[in-house]
């Protein structure tokens, strides 16, 4: 008896308890913020690793942190960040027996100066002489005057430079150490360039044959398998694409020390050493070589390949401090989390602790908020918060029921179907162009979980300066069943689409640890079976099967989330020459005029002609359907009436918004005050004592907590 009415009557006490110190700390909260943001997370703190973040959240608190080269602004066109100023260059290397050949080659380009300025018709801006190597510089990338260079000097006793491939089954890297130790061979190496752990390529100048006999020697020790090595090419001079960056002046980091080139390129040097799946990962493993040059103002970059897009390596790519990597050279989790690196962004670390992180602005004359994050809240916190108007943004929007102005955070990925057109049905366009018009993207975006937005057919992420924004087709069913009907599959007595030789009939590859498509596969194979399509789905158990059966074509259509970046090289994904098995192209698309367009697209380093090209590219390809767009996925946030944010953010729920758009606005509304603590029956009566001869019946009591204004 004693011990029921202690927890009957003690529940709503210590509720109200609970709730009196969620109210001290909403306003401490308020206190803190003075004219700040408080942002009210369900989550734990998160690590704050700028290369792997776990959340959306942990993103963008890492872009208000770090700073990266360069990053995208209004328009999703390119701006400069710690990088005031960039640009491509070329450099072309030529080998000779000695150094006074080398010179007579210099001397030979500097008479073409003469008259007619020859220099300047090839972009030709310097010829340098290093040893026995004759270095020219060119103002492109692409300039034309290479050749016309190379022909002055072509008469001269040039060594070939020749690429070699190296492939063993252990790993080179202590083998090759030795080598590059202990060989006199080892200087005729003048590039290299390791492929994972067992594999690398080589630039040659001169004869190889006895480089290649020690290689053996110092390779094939202690193992029964010989490395295989293998010519690649021979050419007369190696032609390297450069990126030169220099450096904003006066930026520093957050603990006072200067940001340089030196920072930068102990970033990319660090990253290019590790795994971490980071956008563009491609065209950070073909840099060559990094150089700070000029006393840390520039940042010279070459590359092995000519790759336009590998300026998209730098676009958002945070940089960390030379020093903190230096102390940290293989970063793990605790060293983010106990010795966070200094950043230069435009907030910094003001405190930190299990449940809270205060972001404070670094530039007191701009009008930057202050930020403060409160982990860990429980919906009682985050209910008193909003009532007591002491949090500005709920993250994430869990009950929409009470939650009026609600934001998307900008799409990071987008789920698509992927088809293979090597299947007996799938390899037909009007069957692919049929099956995009019977799918009804508004009924899966009511009809699934979360905060889902309608994407574009475009091949590139939504947002960039080059996108074309490519409207998907309607749903169309009757159509879509016309197409069928006039391509020779109409649909039999039961409804299945057949051709005289088979039914419409193929699999649906699912990844199977996701509840989001499980529920999108289904719906799906409902609406093509009102099409006529026979559609089975066959889970795979884990991201490694499901790369597997990709690389091996073993799908006939497979449920893919396509991660967005900043790049505008769709080579990889659909060129003819990735079509065969092992190869990137999964869909199988073999169209010599789309490759043709992939390659002038890939090589364009010039982001203003970018469009140009995206343009033409996609009028090709997309009306072959190779893949269908579905939606994007967003995180969803509140926020509340004491926000004020910038441009088109405030006006429509699907935007870019980010951290980044907010600001406090003037004069908060006044919070509620009065918290009242109400104990009601759920008839709505006193709650009577019943009679002592009589055995008490449990109360039924209703809590209910209300802010009164």
């Amino acid at each position: 008896m004693i011990l029921a009415r202690t927890l009957i009557y003690g529940f709503p006490l210590l509720l109200a308890a609970a709730a009196g110190w969620s109210v001290q700390e909403s306003r401490r909260s308020r206190a803190d913020r003075a004219d700040g943001v408080v942002v009210m997370l369900s989550q734990s703190l998160p690590v704050l690793n700028p290369y792997l973040p776990a959340t959306e959240v942990e993103r963008e608190i890492s872009d208000l942190v770090h700073e990266p080269l360069i990053r995208l602004g209004p328009g999703g066109t390119l701006q400069p960040a710690l990088a005031e100023f960039w640009r491509w260059t070329q450099d072309v290397t030529c080998w000779f027996a000695d150094e006074a050949a080398a010179k007579k080659g210099q001397e030979l380009l500097q008479a073409q100066i003469g008259e007619k300025n020859l220099w300047a018709e090839w972009r030709l801006s310097s010829v340098r002489v290093i040893e026995n190597r004759l270095l020219l510089s060119f103002t492109e990338p692409n300039a034309a005057g290479v050749r016309q260079a190379f022909e002055v000097i072509a008469g001269l006793p040039l060594k070939p430079v020749v690429f070699w491939r190296i492939e063993s089954r252990k790993p080179l890297r202590k083998s090759w150490d030795q080598f590059m130790t202990g060989s006199p061979q080892a200087k005729l190496i003048q590039r290299v360039w390791f492929d994972g752990a067992n594999a690398c390529e080589i630039v040659v100048a001169g004869d190889s044959q006895r480089l290649l006999e020690d290689l053996h020697r110092f390779l094939d020790i202690a193992t029964n398998e010989p490395a295989v090595i293998n010519p690649m090419a021979e050419v007369g001079a190696l032609s390297e694409p450069v990126l030169d960056i220099d450096i904003r002046p006066g930026q520093h980091w957050h603990d006072g020390t200067p940001a340089t080139a030196e920072d930068a390129r102990a970033t990319l040097e660090f990253l290019r050493t590790n795994d971490w799946p980071l956008p563009n990962r491609e065209a950070l493993s073909n840099i060559q070589a990094v150089e700070s040059q000029n006393d840390g103002s520039r940042l010279h970059v070459s590359f092995r390949r000519r790759q336009g897009t590998a300026l998209c390596v730098l676009v958002g790519l945070p940089v960390l401090p030379a020093a903190w990597l230096r102390a940290h050279p293989s970063a793990q989790e605790s060293d983010f989390v106990q010795h966070a690196p200094p950043g230069a962004g435009s907030h910094r670390i003001a405190s930190r602790d299990v449940r809270s992180l205060l972001l404070a602005p670094v530039r007191q004359d701009r009008a930057a908020p202050r930020f403060l994050f409160n982990f860990l809240a429980s919906p009682l916190m985050t209910q008193i918060g909003m009532r007591t108007r002491s949090v500005d943004l709920i993250w994430p929007a869990a009950d929409r029921t009470d939650l009026e102005q609600l934001r998307f955070t900008p799409p990071r990925q987008r789920l698509v179907v992927l088809w293979n057109t090597r299947h007996d049905v799938l390899k037909y366009e009007r069957c692919r162009e049929a099956l995009a018009l019977a799918t009804d993207t508004d009924e899966l975006i009511r009809a699934l979980p979360g905060r889902l937005g309608h994407a574009d057919a475009s091949l590139f992420a939504p947002g960039l300066w080059f996108s074309t924004r490519a409207k998907s087709q309607p749903f169309q069913l009757e159509q879509a069943r016309q197409i069928l009907t006039e391509a020779g599959w109409p649909r039999d007595v039961s409804g299945i689409a057949r051709s005289p030789e088979r039914a419409l009939r193929f699999t649906l590859l699912v990844p199977g640890n996701d509840a989001l498509h499980r529920r999108t596969s289904e719906l799906l194979v409902a609406q093509w079976r009102k099409l006529g399509a026979e559609v089975k789905i066959e889970h795979v158990p884990d991201s490694q099967t499901l790369s597997q059966r990709l690389h091996e074509h073993r799908f006939d259509a497979v449920l893919l989330d396509q991660r967005f970046e900043v790049s505008w090289d769709q080579l990889p994904w659909w060129h003819s020459a990735q079509a065969k098995e092992g190869g990137s192209n999964f869909c199988g698309i073999t169209d010599p005029q789309t490759d043709l367009l992939l390659e002038a697209l890939a090589s364009e380093f010039d982001p203003d002609q970018v469009t140009r090209r995206v343009r033409e590219l996609e009028a090709r390809l997309l009306p072959m359907h190779p893949m269908l767009t579905l939606f994007t996925t967003h995180d969803e946030a509140a926020a509340m009436p004491t926000l004020h944010e910038q441009g088109a953010a405030a006006h429509g729920p699907v935007s870019d918004w980010t951290l980044q758009t907010l600001t406090p606005a003037s004069k908060p509304a006044q919070p509620a005050s009065d918290l009242k603590l109400q104990l009601r029956s759920r008839d709505e009566e006193p709650a009577m004592q019943p009679p002592q001869t009589q055995k008490p019946a449990a109360p039924r009591i209703k809590v209910e907590l209300r802010l009164r204004e």
